[in-house]
């Protein structure tokens, strides 16, 4: 899934993806999710907007979708007004809803539907059937009660839950892992009462560190690992004794400096310690468990350690996470000690919250009454936001008019909460409004009008942790058009049609998500470098062994793979770190002991798995984990680093394929970044081989040979996207 906020800015200096989103979305605004100040459910977040600049910024999807809903904003000023909509200082009745069918993960259960409102809009610019793609202007913002906000949701029905959520009611279950099929973000492990810490690191291969225990756990404690630019950042939760169903963090997280950048080296050496396949080791340090249980061998629950440091109460020590008893997740699970809820407890009709759980929440002083100066207080606090907007919600929306009176009669009377209930009049203005601002019936979903409710901007910032590609997004990352150097000119190559790049993501879709999840190749700027380098490797997906490798002077260990295997040593290593059974055989193989055109070239999972090559250090043209100059940022610099370490570390103009390289990087930060293009093209100017022939001359060892020169170029990069069928 690729998603982004509804209003894009650029993130300054090295904001973080959440300090980002929150400026973007902020808590601050006026409409609160799910609850209003007088307890009456919200579907959604109001997002306000100051419009500067000559050209307000435009309201965009935030995922690929089709529309299903969009009407045209009426007047609200002038002699086409609908007086209705000036109630309450003004609303706009812009609206548009979009349908987004995408993939988190594996199989039927990664396949995913929800819908995305926005409403409020002053502008409209989409039309009904209308198939959009993320960053799509739909719109600018209007009115909301006189403010300059939209009103924005994000709703699936019951089935779609269970595939979003992973389950359909309640805590997450504690007596077994957590779905397999789909993973992503952080990983968690539940401890239960009785975990063993020890204050010293125990040996590698170790079910036990040595000497007396530093700690024996009482209660359950909950470890969270997070991967971050290399980090490795690991915090302990426990539950609150005193706030039921709240879980505070103890102490600060533990960071381990470049434990992700050597996480080859840390897997290789366990599996060694442990006569376990390196493969299956980098899973069980980057998952806590063997997740692809199709290529890799299992390890089991207790068969090797995974030792860490964290937390626990008034402490720190080693706890094996591998050990019998704990239990593994991921952020795919919604993890309730993470703070997601999912609340279907209120049975009235009526638009009031009447949820024991939220009002539970809310009362502050135990009275099991509430005001409105009291909900005020409360819901003004961070600590209540946060709690709330991690809570899952299934209500009915508030926009059908056949269910308004039945939703709203309460607020003509007074109650604690409400000391000034509306009088005739004013609940007679109130209806009209709503009235006005009503789709549900013309919209026709297809889903109930009683569904579950996401707070937009915690349903976004989680996804974005989600980097599992579906066919449609991936089919957008291969662009259309590149430029090719032919001698000293540069000329235009298509780089195939929907059709084609259609049916090679249909192969090898699957096995890329895969292995990019595998080895953290899963945030938005590692990809751009990682499909800039291996679309020019292999064709575009085209070529997964190297032309004409068999007559070159190094067969039959030419080139085969996503990220072409080539010498001998280099299968070796392959081959060790898989754990490939090596055997007595004859022919052109071995020396190697295994047939590298079965195990590769005709394996489609192996093939693609040679993208550990971007994280083996050993392997990296640079002797460096790629990922490093990855998370740079995007700049021309780490684009000729990242084109180093993967296809050599020489001279610029002896890097082959360099000006498709570029290309691509520049064409994808457009598909998979914030950035905004402003026309269908970008000049890229850079330094390579002045022609595609070696037109210069070096004199080695006595003998004049033919070498290319190097020359600037400036071209105008292609960058009109590939749109999927």
């Amino acid at each position: 899934m690729i998603i982004s906020p509804p209003l894009l800015k650029t993130a300054q200096g090295n904001q973080s993806d959440e300090d980002w989103l929150k400026g973007l979305m902020p808590f601050e605004s006026k409409g609160n999710y799910p609850i209003s100040s007088l307890l009456a459910w919200h579907g959604g977040q109001h997002i306000e907007h100051t419009d500067t600049g000559t050209r307000g910024e435009p309201v965009r999807a935030i995922a690929d979708g089709k529309v299903m809903f969009a009407r045209k904003p009426s007047p609200l000023t002038g002699e086409n007004a609908k007086p209705d909509l000036a109630i309450n200082g003004g609303s706009s009745d812009g609206c548009a809803i979009i349908k987004h069918s995408t993939e988190i993960g594996e199989g039927l259960e990664g396949q995913v539907e929800y819908y995305s409102i926005y409403m409020h809009l002053k502008q409209v610019f989409v039309q009904k059937n209308q198939p959009v793609y993320r960053k799509t202007e739909l719109g600018s913002v209007g009115q909301c009660n006189s403010n300059n906000a939209m009103h924005m949701e994000i709703i699936c029905d019951d089935d779609n839950l269970k595939k979003l959520v992973g389950r359909e009611k309640g805590n997450l279950d504690l007596s077994k892992d957590g779905r397999m099929d789909v993973v992503y973000g952080d990983m968690h492990f539940y401890l239960p009462a009785g975990a063993t810490f020890y204050g010293a690191q125990p040996s590698a291969n170790s079910q036990t560190g040595a000497g007396t225990p530093a700690y024996i756990s009482t209660t359950p404690l909950f470890i969270s690992m997070r991967f971050e630019k290399g980090n490795c950042k690991m915090s302990t939760r426990q539950e609150n004794p005193e706030i039921l169903g709240e879980y505070t963090c103890i102490g600060n997280e533990i960071i381990e400096t470049d434990y992700e950048y050597n996480l080859y080296k840390a897997a290789t050496t366990l599996a060694n310690r442990n006569e376990i396949a390196s493969s299956a080791m980098y899973e069980l340090l980057r998952f806590g468990r063997v997740i692809n249980i199709d290529n890799e061998t299992a390890i089991p629950a207790g068969a090797a350690p995974h030792w860490r440091r964290v937390n626990y109460p008034d402490g720190q020590g080693w706890v094996n996470l591998n050990a019998v008893s704990i239990k593994k997740y991921s952020d795919a699970d919604f993890p309730h000690w993470m703070g997601w809820n999912l609340i279907a407890d209120d049975a009235t009709p009526d638009s009031q919250c009447n949820s024991p759980t939220l009002l539970g929440w809310l009362d502050s002083d135990g009275d099991k009454k509430y005001t409105s100066k009291e909900l005020v207080q409360v819901l003004g606090q961070d600590k209540v936001k946060e709690r709330l907007s991690r809570s899952i919600c299934k209500f009915p929306t508030e926009w059908e008019v056949a269910t308004l009176n039945t939703r709203y009669e309460w607020i003509k009377t007074e109650s604690d909460l409400l000391e000034t209930p509306l009088d005739t009049d004013q609940y007679e203005n109130f209806i009209k409004l709503i009235t006005a601002l009503c789709f549900w019936a013309e919209a026709d979903l297809g889903i109930t009008a009683d569904h579950w409710h996401f707070h937009p901007r915690e349903f976004i910032g989680h996804f974005r942790k989600c980097g599992w590609l579906s066919p449609n997004e991936l089919i957008q990352t291969i662009p259309i058009t590149v430029k090719k150097l032919s001698e000293t000119t540069f000329r235009s190559e298509n780089i195939g049609s929907n059709t084609a790049i259609q049916t090679r993501v249909n192969r090898w879709g699957r096995h890329l998500n895969i292995v990019l999840r595998k080895y953290s190749i899963d945030n938005t700027i590692r990809r751009v470098f990682f499909f800039a380098n291996v679309w020019e490797e292999t064709g575009y997906l085209r070529l997964m062994v190297e032309g004409n490798g068999s007559q070159a002077s190094y067969a039959p260990w030419y080139g085969r793979g996503l990220i072409q295997l080539t010498h001998l040593s280099n299968y070796q290593s392959y081959g060790n770190y898989r754990g490939f059974v090596t055997r007595q055989i004859t022919g052109q193989f071995s020396a190697l002991g295994w047939d590298p055109e079965q195990l590769i070239a005709e394996n489609d999972h192996n093939c693609i798995d040679t993208a550990v090559f971007w994280v083996n250090p050993s392997a990296s043209a640079i002797g460096r984990n790629i990922l490093i100059e990855a998370d740079r940022g995007f700049s021309i610099d780490v684009a000729l680093q990242t084109a180093r370490g993967t296809n050599g570390n020489v001279s610029i103009e002896k890097l082959n394929g360099l000006d498709g390289r570029l290309q691509v990087a520049y064409y994808l930060k457009y598909i998979l970044l914030e950035d905004i293009p402003l026309q269908d093209f970008e000049v890229l100017t850079f330094t390579w081989r002045r022609s595609s022939v070696k037109t210069g001359q070096r004199v080695v060892r006595g003998q004049v040979k033919r070498v290319f020169e190097t020359g600037n170029h400036s071209i105008n990069v292609d960058i009109l996207a590939r749109r999927p069928l």
